[in-house]
């Protein structure tokens, strides 16, 4: 019986790429390196705002100015979070639905905890029972460290715990942590690339299936 349900948080229940991809191209442009678009800032998502910037930039980390524009981003970032960020149709109900159940319910996010709390908060209130982003200590997905802290925090088994995301990153967490997990169609990954990087994982094509999803799971 599954107890703990725990989201991914940027492709899977809010879509923030384009206030990502304003941060990126702001920190860019202050250095005269070529602009990025919302295409090339969806591919780049999915280990955090550190490998975002990376990514965005010449020659990566290695490129002098690499931390002077992770720093602008973050800056920018900080205070335009939420300026085109919408949630996902079906989210709310869905959170509704799970916590009427009574699911425990969290969010693993690489995000900094300090960005994703008033998100999350903000678009879905008091339906979230903790919020677990990037912070001094905590390793980062893919590796495990999110989830085993969100189980033993809740006193839940592995093995009562499920994980919703939206790409590579979460299936290969999920992996990483021993723990069931389904995908997400509709985030930053496609249906395609998801098929490829991912293999046999399961998914979903609306949040709206996780319900009828997670019933059938426990049934079998």
């Amino acid at each position: 019986m599954k107890k703990l349900i725990i989201f991914d948080l940027d492709g899977t229940l809010i879509d923030t790429l384009e206030d990502l991809k304003n941060s990126v191209n702001y920190a860019l442009n202050l250095r005269s390196f070529p602009l990025k678009s919302r295409e090339d800032v969806r591919k780049a998502i999915g280990n955090g705002v550190a490998k975002l910037v990376a990514r965005s930039i010449p020659d990566n980390e290695n490129n002098p100015e690499y931390l002077k524009t992770l720093a602008d981003f973050r800056k920018h970032y900080s205070k335009n979070s939420c300026v085109d960020t919408i949630p996902y149709a079906g989210v709310m109900e869905v959170l509704i639905n799970l916590k009427s159940q009574g699911y425990i319910l969290a969010v693993a996010t690489n995000k900094l905890t300090d960005v994703a709390r008033p998100l999350v908060e903000g678009f879905y209130p008091k339906l979230f029972d903790f919020i677990q982003g990037d912070e001094p200590g905590m390793d980062r997905k893919p590796g495990p460290m999110m989830i085993e802290t969100l189980c033993q925090c809740f006193k839940v088994k592995k093995e009562e715990a499920f994980y919703i995301g939206d790409t590579n990153v979460d299936m290969q967490t999920a992996v990483n942590s021993g723990v069931d997990y389904v995908l997400v169609t509709y985030g930053y990954r496609t249906k395609e690339e998801l098929l490829e990087q991912c293999k046999e994982s399961p998914m979903i094509e609306s949040i709206r299936e996780l319900p009828a999803y997670l019933k059938k799971i426990e049934s079998i």
